[in-house]
């Protein structure tokens, strides 16, 4: 049994991206290098490509009305993430920064209350690991490190997340991503043929979420999802429960998730027809083997 959970909106109560990078303007500007303006443009030039495609794309979100139409849209959305990484890379924002820094931000942001975490995470995945399930944190960020600080280290909790190059700062996809199985984009390439792959859309994230069940001889067992954007959309539907984590019903990954036709109750008034349900704390998790009928657990 398997339990992945996003981590920026998800575990944490806000993106916590804005201090991973204000985090690592300081250590580079207590190096000597001030890299504001560098930052400042690489995000800019994010949300102008971001928008642009969005406002490009064929299908207004209205006209988007099935779960294939705004998956599309979503994987779509690569090009758009890939050229912000080479925008993050050419800024050298986190060069020379070694995992052990990072995992001690993490660690530090949280003890300090700049960073928080959503009420009852630590107690539910302690609880869910006492009782034999695997956990994961499946996530877009830059550090698995930094994510790894920020969650306490628990024990039985592994991380798939990019990573920080420590000599140039660059940013590299998670190990899952890149093995040598094939790739359904590219099915005639060889492993050394392809470009390495980050982690940084709904398609990553399923890919991941399935090769990780794959290899652990997990994928017919009951698997259950945590989400608070339309980047875990793909693995929202794939778990057999699925949980979005949002302050209110009207987040855009519930709205989303209705406009494409799935009902997304409280988790208070979920039942045992419905794989979906929101909940704003991993307080109010059923412990009835979260919500899961006899015939998925068998």
């Amino acid at each position: 049994m398997s339990i992945f959970l996003d981590f920026d909106g998800t575990i944490t109560a806000k993106d916590t991206v804005g201090e991973l990078a204000k985090f690592a303007l300081r250590v580079r500007a207590g190096e000597g290098v001030d890299l504001e303006r560098e930052w400042d443009a690489v995000v800019r030039a994010y949300v102008a490509d971001h928008s642009a495609h969005v406002a490009g794309y064929h299908l207004r979100p209205a006209a988007r009305r099935l779960p294939g139409q705004e998956i599309e849209f979503l994987r779509r959305l690569k090009t758009v993430e890939t050229r912000s990484l080479a925008r993050i890379n050419g800024c050298a924002l986190f060069r020379g920064i070694a995992p052990a820094t990072f995992r001690a931000a993490g660690r530090s942001l949280v003890r300090d209350g700049v960073i928080s975490l959503r009420p009852g995470f630590r107690s539910f995945v302690q609880k869910k690991i006492e009782d034999g399930w695997r956990v994961w944190v499946l996530s877009v960020n830059w550090s698995s490190a930094f994510i790894e600080g920020a969650c306490g280290e628990l024990p039985g909790v592994t991380v798939i997340a990019n990573d920080v190059c420590e000599n140039d700062g660059s940013i590299a996809g998670p190990a899952v991503l890149n093995q040598s199985a094939d790739d359904d984009d590219d099915d005639d390439a060889t492993a050394g043929d392809r470009e390495p792959r980050n982690l940084t859309n709904s398609r990553d994230k399923l890919d991941a979420m399935e090769a990780v069940l794959q290899a652990e001889s997990l994928a017919s067992k009951p698997s259950v999802y945590f989400g608070d954007s339309t980047t875990d959309l793909e693995c929202l539907l794939a778990a057999d429960r699925g949980f979005v984590v949002a302050d209110s019903e009207d987040s855009s990954l519930v709205e989303t998730l209705r406009r494409i036709g799935k009902e997304v109750p409280h988790v208070r008034d979920q039942n045992s027809t419905t794989s979906l349900a929101w909940t704003s704390n991993f307080e109010d998790i059923p412990d009835c083997e979260l919500g899961l009928n006899q015939s998925e657990l068998a």
